[in-house]
């Protein structure tokens, strides 16, 4: 690490702390009017500047390191940037007063956020000192999530709806609406509030559950604080009513639940087959075993999203036809995805994917996709209520709804590859995180696992580069490749990666 003045380091860290306490609010009216911005306008940016002026810049112009995970990222931002410098040259139709230039520099500002959300993250982050306290604040910031989320969904079981002073504290917070029956933190609405969870907060709760690890000494009845904050996070995460984010979480809580069937499995087969009865036919044995180990599994797991999904439908309203199918329509898909309250959805990843069709290579230029959606629009979405509102009575331009599509669109095959290529080489050194003696290198490898499953899903409801939770989460993932010379545990931590 460069050689800083010591008042740079303090200042900074207290930047970080107040960032990373900030992390839960997503729309703030105060900053709403400053970025003039309604949906992303998070405190945590305001944090993020004051660090890239007083740390990020001197800490590069004193020749500070970054990782080698950087690179791929590096890429894609050159390529977004000359696909988004190209669409000035494109017929790109006009909408509503909207301009092309200033929606370019919009969306590059707000992937630019996204990038210095992550390099912060990752140059201030290079001890495990500095990586525990970390996760202590980014556990304090989800603890106040899963307590203000608890107290909503409390006081709507009580009295079916919100006292005048939840709703008076909820607006100094947020420019959106409370919702019925569905808890949504600080956050601007439930969907954003479970991609919180989903990407950054119950991830590293999981893998330090799994790990068995902590970032605090404090526990209650043998249970660590990212035990309890665990089972309370996956409550706030169920009562969003989020189906993407509640997909989400059922694959990640997937993934221990089969590797600890495997490991009996393994146990069971050592115990059986070493028996002398059995070892003439214990090759044949063994492959009937796992066979049925196999179909009794995938029993379970067919047999909880089905259950699951029934559950589901009678909680939600948006899922009642879930099990009512009608093959007479000629869209099908899309009539049954009406149904169930998805079909403007799918209708801009179609859209979308039709921007894409027509400018595959590099893209329509970031924050252009919008543009052609009038014309790339499937005409079963002139149906739906919610895609006339925008297009006749809004001039809001309208977007995918999703990263992977709009990845495409506007960044085109090379583009999304790019991004694809960094996510592939965050997970790299997995492996040899998870071999890693030490508890806390291994937590911070299963963290982007989880993570990244996350975004897996998470990738298919939102789309926006602004959001800061997945770009921390790497951030702390990628800060596990720094070492220092002479200092042991880093010299641990270069080996392993």
């Amino acid at each position: 690490m460069p050689v800083l003045p010591g008042w740079i380091k303090r200042v900074s860290w207290v930047v970080w702390v107040l960032l990373l306490a900030s992390l839960p609010v997503t729309s703030m009216p105060l900053v709403v009017k400053l970025v003039r911005s309604d949906t992303v306008a998070a405190p945590s940016g305001i944090f993020l500047a004051v660090l890239a002026v007083i740390w990020l810049i001197p800490y590069l112009l004193k020749h500070g390191v970054l990782p080698k995970t950087t690179l791929p990222l590096f890429l894609f931002f050159f390529l977004a940037l000359i696909s988004s410098l190209l669409s000035v040259f494109y017929a790109i139709p006009l909408y509503k007063g909207h301009g092309v230039v200033f929606e370019v520099v919009t969306a590059l500002a707000t992937l630019i956020i996204g990038v210095l959300f992550y390099l912060v993250t990752v140059t201030i982050i290079q001890d495990e000192t500095n990586l525990k306290k970390t996760l202590q604040w980014i556990s304090i910031a989800g603890a106040l999530i899963v307590i203000w989320s608890l107290a909503q969904a409390v006081s709507w079981a009580a009295i079916s709806r919100y006292p005048a002073w939840m709703k008076s504290i909820h607006e100094l917070y947020s420019v959106g609406p409370l919702f019925r029956q569905r808890v949504s933190g600080f956050a601007l609405e439930p969907s954003w509030l479970a991609h919180q969870m989903n990407v950054l907060f119950i991830p590293y709760w999981l893998a330090a559950s799994i790990t068995r690890t902590s970032a605090f000494r404090l526990k209650v009845w043998k249970l660590s604080i990212e035990n309890l904050l665990l089972v309370l996070g996956i409550a706030v995460l169920l009562l969003t009513y989020s189906r993407i984010g509640l997909a989400a979480l059922l694959v990640m809580l997937a993934v221990p639940v089969v590797l600890a069937a495997l490991q009996l499995l393994n146990k069971v087969n050592q115990r059986i087959f070493n028996m002398d009865r059995i070892k003439q036919s214990a090759r044949f044995l063994k492959v009937i075993f796992q066979v049925v180990w196999f179909i009794i599994l995938a029993a379970v797991g067919i047999g909880l999203v089905i259950g699951l999904g029934f559950a589901l439908s009678k909680l939600d309203m948006r899922m009642a036809s879930l099990f009512e199918f009608d093959f007479q329509h000629r869209d099908v898909l899309l009539y049954y995805a009406e149904k169930l309250s998805l079909a403007a959805r799918f209708v801009y990843w179609d859209a979308g994917w039709g921007v894409f069709e027509r400018y595959p290579i590099l893209g329509a230029g970031l924050g252009n996709s919008g543009f052609f959606f009038p014309e790339t629009l499937h005409p079963y979405a002139w149906k739906l209520t919610e895609v006339r509102e925008l297009i006749f009575r809004t001039d809001t331009l309208l977007n995918s709804k999703s990263l992977w599509i709009r990845l495409l669109a506007e960044t085109g095959i090379i583009g999304f590859s790019a991004f694809i290529s960094w996510l592939f080489f965050m997970a790299e050194g997995i492996p040899a995180k998870l071999k890693n003696t030490g508890k806390l290198p291994a937590a911070m490898g299963w963290m982007v696992i989880f993570t990244l499953i996350g975004l897996a899903f998470e990738g298919f409801s939102l789309d926006s580069f602004g959001l800061p939770y997945l770009w921390i989460a790497l951030g702390i993932g990628s800060s596990m490749y720094f070492s220092k010379p002479g200092n042991p545990a880093d010299a641990r931590t270069r080996a392993a990666s």
